[in-house]
């Protein structure tokens, strides 16, 4: 559907929807939600400033890392996964 068929057909049921409060209500909250989705993040931006961080240590050898074989020896040998 076209740009132009689009908005006409939402107008349209628009109209049909403001002159039912039930249906205002869930139109209001289909509105809230995608207007937090613009206006929020799921993760904060001083999480990335730790993962930047977390990532340099890495890289210059500063903290060391498992493989995921390895973390799956230790978890089988302390619990018997």
């Amino acid at each position: 559907m076209k740009t132009k068929e689009l908005r006409q057909k939402l107008i349209i049921d628009f109209r049909k929807f403001i002159q039912d409060d039930s249906k205002l209500e869930v139109l209001e909250g289909v509105f809230d939600a995608i207007n937090n989705e613009e206006n929020s993040f799921v993760v904060p931006g001083s999480h990335y400033a730790i993962v930047a961080e977390e990532r340099e240590k890495y890289f210059s050898g500063i903290s060391k890392s498992s493989s995921w074989e390895e973390v799956e020896q230790r978890l089988n040998a302390k619990y018997g996964f």
